[in-house]
């Protein structure tokens, strides 16, 4: 039973680190957009792949 309930908190752990990352990567996007005055949808697909692969490269991931 007791190696259920840390499964349990690592597996929420997990899902609250990924949303953390979600959130941090959203937040930069949003002041990329800002810097280049651009909006979301204004952003390319190569511009945006870049930027999220530069992203999930930094330290805070």
């Amino acid at each position: 039973m007791e190696f259920t309930d840390s499964a349990i908190t690592f597996r929420q752990k997990n899902i609250v680190i990924k949303s953390l990352r979600y959130m941090e990567r959203h937040k930069k996007i949003s002041q990329y957009c800002d810097e280049y005055k651009k909006s979301w949808p204004e952003l390319s697909f190569d511009e945006a792949s870049n930027l999220i692969r530069i992203l999930d490269k930094m330290s805070w991931q």
